[in-house]
C-alpha cells in the first residue's frame, strides 16, 4: 500500500507499507520534521506505522465511540478503515492522508 501524507503545500512523506511482511519504507519530501509522518525517524517500524495510523484517527477511548463510528460509516474501530473514510483529517492541523494504491 502506498500512502501520501499531505499538507497544503503538497506531499510531506511517501509511505510504502507492506502488510504481508509488516515492513515500512518512507521518503520524506520536506525538511520540516513537524510535517513528516514519522518526524525525525528515517526507518520507522511496523509499530510506528500502526501508531501513525491510529494517531490520525479519533481516540479509541472517545466518549460515545459507537455513535462516532456510525457517523463515519464504519462498524468497528480500525484505524485504516477510518482513514479510508476520513483521509486521516484532524481538526488540529491541515494534514491528511491520500491512499494512492492498495
Amino acid at each position: 500500500m502506498v500512502l501520501h501524507f499531505m499538507d497544503r503545500k503538497g506531499i510531506c512523506t511517501i509511505i510504502d507499507a507492506d502488510f504481508q511482511t509488516e515492513t515500512v519504507k518512507i521518503e520524506n519530501c520536506t525538511d520540516d520534521n513537524l510535517h513528516r509522518a514519522f518526524g525525525v525517524k528515517e526507518n520507522p517500524s511496523w509499530a510506528d506505522f500502526e501508531f501513525f495510523l491510529e494517531d490520525r484517527c479519533f481516540p479509541r477511548t472517545r466518549d460515545k465511540l459507537k455513535m462516532v463510528l456510525r457517523d463515519v460509516g464504519v462498524d468497528h474501530y480500525d484505524p485504516l478503515t477510518i482513514i479510508r473514510k476520513t483521509q486521516g483529517r484532524m481538526a488540529e492541523d491541515t494534514q491528511w492522508i491520500e491512499i494512492i494504491s492498495e
